[in-house]
Formats: structure tokens, sequence, C-alpha cells
């Protein structure tokens, strides 16, 4: 120990010392507890079968009835997040057990995410834990599960933190050479994520931590890698887009892809934005007056309105406003959050006196009752439409039942929107009461169901009605084919 620091140690009394290891015990125990709370606040979101609205419904009808995996739009990445419940179909054919395992993995990787997140800065810089969890809350804005812009996203912030704070590890070079290719394999838009890591590579191959010149070759390398990562994406993205991945870049079709869809979501990104820089200012020393105006007081309150917001939101969600996929304004979201934790694990911390629960547990403790408030309006909207949909299919005596824009007239009530859309028939088969139902057709498909036997669940869906019933269960049109 220094000749300073133990000379400070001998004169700090006895029950000062244990003052500070009890207020440090305190603060790690809040910290856990604010955790502890996203976890499970993400819990419900798998029970109910979240995962499985919209483009999730698809991922599972294909892996319970065919046994294969579902790569859209040849992003073959998204393979991985699919491969428990691939493994489980050898072993069970039990459709609820499927789901439930489909659902779990996938709520999982947000979950997982933020433990890895935890786990690298609790002992460097636990006060970097705010912006992931900032940006789960951002991010319950999207109600797709299965996004590979989301999952990207998940498998990225690790390695920002692990790049900010412990550049000079075979671990971080590892997960960054195995993260350069897979963004090559997911989202379109990869290649600004691909794109930023490689600016990160590079200030930390400049950087003066790089202990020697093997770890300045290395983290060359790594950038050279995310470089040819980022520019391999964007050229796939320009000359090998999709039909649907070249409509999104009409302006309409833009605009309703970026944004979300009520003004309650807007002004939660908005606050989140907020929120991050307030975060940033006030827990860095050497930013100058922004600094010490964000440490005035302004932390907390701005903290503060988060679940305010997310009431707000919630409402319009049980409403059955804002109901959509995913709003891809969440990345440049995401994007700020990651370049202020690079920022702030560049500098060193504010903190000089020691943290206690009303400092850092406290907000970790708001974010996290932010994110339980909005996970339980999703689920609670969700589970809500799941089982007026059951009712839909068991109170008819029809053999076959009509779906489209305003039929069954069960399904056209507001907190219905959240499963009224493209995947209700394949949704009517998994959320099923245990006796027999009429399958669930959209436009003719009822008189092609009569006079083909096949089940056009969608313009290009297309099984035998005794292959249906045969997985999901016992079906009136069956029995009367």
């Amino acid at each position: 120990m220094p000749r300073a620091e133990a000379s400070a140690a001998a004169s700090t009394p006895e029950h000062a010392l244990h003052a500070v290891g009890s207020c440090l015990l305190s603060e790690r125990r809040a910290l856990q507890l604010g955790l502890a709370f996203v976890v499970l606040a993400y819990i419900p979101i798998a029970l109910v079968g979240l995962p499985l609205f919209g483009d999730g419904a698809y991922y599972f009808f294909k892996l319970a009835l065919d046994g294969v995996p579902v790569f859209p739009n040849l992003r073959l990445g998204s393979v991985l997040a699919q491969l428990p419940t691939l493994a489980a179909t050898r072993l069970t054919d039990d459709v609820g057990l499927l789901r439930h395992l489909f659902s779990f993995t996938y709520v999982a990787l947000p979950v997982a995410s933020l433990l890895v997140c935890w786990s690298i800065v609790r002992n460097r810089r636990p006060e970097l834990i705010l912006l992931p969890l900032l940006f789960l809350v951002a991010n319950q804005i999207n109600f797709s599960a299965v996004s590979e812009l989301l999952f990207s996203l998940y498998l990225v912030w690790p390695f920002v933190l692990l790049g900010a704070l412990a550049p000079n590890r075979r671990l971080t070079l590892t997960y960054g050479a195995i993260l350069a290719p897979l963004l090559l394999l997911l989202h379109p838009l990869g290649f600004a994520l691909a794109g930023f890591l490689c600016l990160v590579a590079l200030m930390n191959a400049r950087s003066d931590r790089a202990i020697d010149h093997i770890w300045t070759r290395a983290w060359s390398g790594l950038a050279a890698a995310f470089a040819v990562s980022a520019l391999l994406r964007m050229i796939s993205t320009l000359i090998g887009a999709t039909g649907y991945e070249r409509s999104l870049a009409e302006p309409d079709a833009a605009v309703r892809y970026l944004l979300p869809e009520t003004l309650s979501q807007g002004v939660l990104l908005s606050w989140v934005v907020v929120s991050g820089v307030l975060a940033a200012l006030s827990l860095c020393s050497g930013w100058g007056r922004g600094r010490r105006v964000a440490q005035s007081g302004l932390l907390w309150p701005a903290f503060l309105l988060l679940p305010l917001i997310g009431v707000a939101v919630g409402v319009d969600i049980l409403f059955g406003e804002g109901i959509k996929l995913k709003a891809g304004l969440i990345l440049p979201v995401a994007l700020l959050l990651m370049g202020l934790a690079v920022g702030i694990a560049g500098r060193p911390s504010a903190r000089t006196d020691v943290p206690c629960i009303p400092r850092l547990a406290r907000l970790v403790v708001v974010a996290a009752l932010t994110i339980g408030l909005l996970g339980t309006a999703k689920s609670a909207a969700w589970w809500t439409a799941t089982h007026g949909l059951m009712n839909a299919t068991a109170s008819t005596e029809t053999n076959c039942l009509a779906f489209g824009p305003e039929e069954p007239y069960a399904l056209q009530w507001p907190w219905m929107a959240i499963i009224d859309d493209w995947a209700t028939p394949m949704n009517a088969l998994v959320f099923r009461p245990p006796w027999a139902i009429p399958l669930l057709l959209p436009g003719d498909g009822c008189r092609r169901l009569e006079e083909t036997g096949q089940a056009h669940l969608a313009s290009w869906i297309q099984r035998p009605a005794a292959r249906l019933e045969a997985t999901f269960g016992p079906l009136r049109s069956v029995g009367s084919l």
C-alpha cells in the first residue's frame, strides 16, 4: 500500500470503515435486486408466448410443423436462436412444451446480454450498467422477439463493454473475431454496427492502454475485420437486398419502419437519450460545466420520469395502440448509448465518495421498474388477445372460419389489435383450446380447403389440413373432408 494511502487508512476511524463497507454491501445488493427485477419482468413475457407475435409465429410454426429453422432474406445468423427449439423437435412433438422453449429462448437473449454486461462492469465501472439498461428500456417499444437487428444489438453490447474495460484480454479479441463475420449474417443494417465496432477497435489499437505491440497489432487486425464486415454487409445491402428489404427504402415505408407509432413511444425514446446523456455527464470527470450541470440534481428526476412515461406507453398498448414489430430508430439510439459507454470508460470516474443506495442503485431500480411496467403491459395485452382468439375459434360451429380485415368480429375490438395480423391463422393453431376447432383461413381459404384439403394459412404458406391436425390437434374441417 502506498504511504499516503496507509496514512489515510490509519487515520480513518474503525466505525467509519465499517460504514463504508456496509454502504458498499448495500449498494451491491440493491444493484443486484434491480437486475433481478429485470429478469423477473421478462418471465411473464415468455410464459404468455409473446415471442410468437408477428414473425415469431411463422418461425415457431416452421419449427413445430416442419422441423426446419427459418432464415428470412438469407439472414443465416438468425438460426442460432432457433437451435434449442430445433433440437427439441427431435425429442418431443408436444406443441405446448416447444412453444415455451421457443419463447424462453428468445426472451433469454436480452436478459443474457444484460447479465453478461453486468459481469463485465461490476468490478470495474458498475455505473456503466445504466447504459445497456437504458437500451432495454427503449427496446420495450418493440414487439418482435425474432428481429435480427435486435439480436445483433444484444450480441454487440457485451463486446463494446469488453473493448472499453478489458481491451488486453484474449476473451475480448476472441469474441470480436467471432462477432465480425456473424454481423454479416444477420440484419442488413449490421454494417452500421460493424463500422462502429471498427472505430472502437481502432481506438484500442492506438490507445496507450495496449501493453505491447502484440495487442496493438491484434486490435488493428480486429479493426480491419470489422471494416471488411461493414463493407461487405453494405455491398450486400445495396445490391443484394430482397424485394421486401428494397420496399423499406421507399420514403413512406422508411418512415413507418424507423419511427414508433405513438407519441408516448416517441417521448420514451427521446427521454432515454436525454437520460443517457445526463448519466454520461454525471458519471465522468473532466467534462467541464456540462458535467457539473448534470450533477446538480437532474439525473435522478430524469430517471424518475421513465416509469411515468412507461405508464403512458403501457396504456396505449393495452388499448391496441403502438403495436408494431420494431422501430428502426432503436439502432441509432443504441449506437449513441454505446458511444457514451465507451466515452465514460475512457475517463476517470466522477465519484469521489462511496456510492450508496440512493445513487447508482436507485437509478438501476427505477429503470428496472420501467422495464417491468412495459413488459407487464405487453404480456397482459398478449394474454388477453390470445384468449380472445381461442374464444373466437371455439365459439363458432363452422368447420372453417374466414379471416379478413373485418372478420371474425371478435378480433375487431381495440385490445385484439396485438394479434390481428397476417400471422393470426398460425397463432390460432398454437394458442387453441383442447377440443376440436375450425381452421382460421384468410381470403377464399375455406373454399380452397373444401376443394383440395390444403390449408392456405397465408399466400405463401400451404399445408395439408390433415398434417396440421396431426401436429396441432383435432380440427373440425379434417373430419368433414
